[in-house]
């Protein structure tokens, strides 16, 4: 009788211990398992992201070619095209007072030409740098007097040694920002600040428009991902601080 109830008591401890190995094996496997493949959805995210910063960073290049040959071509053809007819006109009336009635129609057309292929494709960025640039822009917008732009840089030279793609997108950016106050914010006053924070180089970006909600500002809409993604692409970071009746600002870190 001891013999069986010895025997029945291994049994016991060994169906006890099997069950313990199977459920700890079961475990074991199953947070395998999980890891795997939380580590699966990781690298698939991250090849999504890659993969969309890959196909934007080829769409805003491409965008960028087509700007410069738009830009050139309207340089190049039209605006060389306005001029010869300003002087072929010239020739040919006979003006009746000193300006004649369409110079300044021809001379209009002539400038939108120019300041248009400026703005898509700045010679100037390359020969003079972006300071220059920055400075052109400013006085494109003070002149016209829709929206005065105040451009300050206090880090001298350090501006026009960025790399060339890092500063054709800082201007892209500021272009963008521009274009959202004029639509958007009904701002009378643009302020455009380079200085040094650490050893980073800041832009901040202010208008003294209606702004927004921060809520609002985070959906954001066309031209705001191509801000953000113009940033990624030079690795810079950025800080939207803005709210209903208190303006708009933008802050860029450059590393």
């Amino acid at each position: 009788m001891q013999y069986i109830n010895d025997n029945i008591f291994l049994l016991v401890i060994f169906a006890t211990l099997g069950t313990f190995i199977l459920a700890t094996s079961f475990v074991f496997f199953f947070l395998r398992y999980q890891r795997k493949a939380q580590q699966q959805r990781e690298a698939l995210q991250q090849a999504e992201l890659t993969y969309s910063e890959n196909l934007l960073n080829a769409a805003l290049q491409s965008q960028e070619e087509e700007r410069k040959r738009i830009g050139r071509d309207l340089h190049d053809d039209v605006g060389a095209s306005l001029a010869n007819l300003r002087m072929v006109l010239s020739r040919q009336a006979a003006p009746v007072v000193d300006t004649p009635a369409y110079k300044p129609l021809i001379d209009h057309i002539i400038t939108t030409v120019r300041n248009i292929s400026h703005s898509l494709s700045p010679p100037g960025l390359d020969l003079f740098g972006l300071e220059h640039t920055l400075h052109e822009l400013s006085d494109t917008f003070n002149t016209a007097g829709q929206l005065q732009l105040q451009f300050i840089n206090h880090v001298g030279d350090r501006v026009d040694a960025l790399p060339k793609e890092v500063a054709l997108a800082l201007y892209r950016v500021v272009q963008e920002l521009l274009s959202n106050t004029i639509k958007h914010a009904e701002a009378k006053k643009v302020t455009l600040v380079f200085s040094q924070n650490g050893n980073q180089l800041m832009l901040r970006y202010t208008d003294d428009g209606k702004g927004m909600s921060p809520e609002r500002a985070k959906k954001a809409g066309m031209g705001m991902q191509n801000i953000a993604g113009r940033l990624r692409m030079i690795q810079a970071s950025y800080d939207v601080d803005t709210a209903p009746g208190n303006g708009f600002t933008m802050t860029i870190l450059l590393p």
